[in-house]
């Protein structure tokens, strides 16, 4: 992951910050989610390579050559993913951060979120074993013991069982225009005269939030609406510096002033950082 990719995480990482972010780019502005409702969620992901029934012998791949579970088995982190807990409600919320055009990213946040909800299958499953080897096939539905079905038994799951769904955003935070595949339907070689099998595809779209699509950011209602629009001044020091002169500059707190720094490559701004310490009220900034 690169410096602009491991800034992002880390300053969406603050559940305000998080909350706005979400707030700002797909319900413009308006507090639908709020950070009080959020909680860290940053468990890592393990994906079989194959099927269980294609696996191959542990120690040995199919021709015979030493593997490790490594080598069938691919692990993944989510850059910052949160759980929205409102009532009894339970769901998830994602951000990618990419700071390059990467035109794989519909298949790539798709498979994040199938990962996720493998994720929440397994666990179901889990329990459904260990349900199943203290009670000997009985399963709880709706408070009550009955019996579970044949086809409960095969899923592994129950029939009542539901999955949280999963709300992934792309934030891009580089310079170039985006000009990757915004759906999974961009991707794909369709047959020009074949619209039967087309009728078949179900699409994936891609939340993509592009920062240099955008400006003056007034639906973001914390510090992220000075790191975008310090950001988007990237190529013209004349317009960052004159930006810099703005009140909303004034007494920033220092890992605003720090991710400003990284995301518009200005060391500068990290190694004189002391000169620019001021206080406000009873607030230290800079």
């Amino acid at each position: 992951m690169g410096k602009y990719d491991t800034c992002m995480r880390e300053f969406l990482q603050n559940k305000e910050r998080f909350a706005d972010f979400f707030n700002g780019c797909c319900f413009q502005g308006e507090q639908v989610i709020r950070a009080e409702e959020l909680q860290d969620a940053s468990e890592m992901y393990i994906i079989e390579n194959f099927p269980p029934e294609k696996k191959a012998v542990e120690g040995a791949d199919a021709k015979g050559h030493n593997s490790c579970q490594s080598q069938r088995k691919t692990q993944f982190f989510r850059d910052v993913k949160m759980y929205l807990c409102s009532g009894t409600a339970l769901q998830i919320l994602a951000v990618e951060n990419q700071s390059y055009i990467d035109y794989s990213m519909p298949v790539r946040c798709m498979g994040y979120d199938a990962a996720e909800y493998h994720r929440q299958l397994k666990a179901k499953k889990r329990r459904w074993n260990l349900m199943d080897r203290r009670q000997k096939g009985p399963s709880i539905t709706s408070g009550t013991v009955s019996a579970a079905t044949s086809h409960e038994k095969l899923s592994g799951i129950l029939k009542t069982d539901r999955l949280q769904p999963v709300y992934t955003v792309c934030l891009y935070s580089g310079t170039d225009p985006w000009d990757g595949p915004r759906t999974l339907s961009d991707m794909m070689a369709f047959h020009p005269n074949d619209n039967y099998l087309r009728f078949l595809f179900r699409d994936y779209p891609l939340n993509l939030f592009c920062v240099n699509e955008h400006s003056g950011f007034d639906e973001f209602h914390t510090d992220l609406r000075q790191l975008f629009r310090a950001m988007n001044c990237r190529k013209d020091k004349q317009k960052l510096t004159e930006l810099m002169g703005d009140k909303l500059y004034s007494h920033l707190n220092e890992d605003t002033w720090d991710a400003i720094a990284v995301m518009t490559d200005n060391a500068a701004l990290l190694q004189n950082k002391e000169a620019f310490r001021n206080t406000y009220g009873n607030q230290e900034g800079f």
